[in-house]
């Protein structure tokens, strides 16, 4: 299987996580389909970035950095909402990092 293939496989798998409980909030289709663009192209750049930090750790901040304008965005709506998206992506970003490394990087 080509690694494009499995990295998208992963950022689709960490999207899906992340909209369900926006499903169970019942937010706009929108919000959904653009959390899970988000994670597809999330994925490509955590599992090629090269940065002097373990796989997990890169993907923490890497996802912390680009979920901090989602949640100001969010913060208008929804004052405790930021707190929630980071914290879904720090560990989502911490999980696609080392899944990244382990079926991607580590496979001929």
């Amino acid at each position: 299987m080509h690694q494009i293939f499995k990295i998208l496989l992963l950022g689709l798998a960490a999207g899906i996580l992340d909209v369900i409980p926006m499903a169970f909030q019942s937010l706009d289709w929108q919000s959904i389909v653009a959390v899970l663009v988000h994670w597809l192209g999330l994925s490509i750049i955590i599992a090629y970035a090269r940065i002097p930090l373990s796989n997990w750790a890169s993907g923490m901040l890497i996802s912390g950095l680009t979920a901090l304008p989602i949640g100001i965005l969010v913060h208008s709506t929804n004052p405790g909402g930021i707190l929630q998206v980071l914290v879904f992506s720090l560990i989502l970003g911490g999980l696609l990092g080392y899944m990244a490394e382990r079926l991607v990087t580590d496979q001929p």
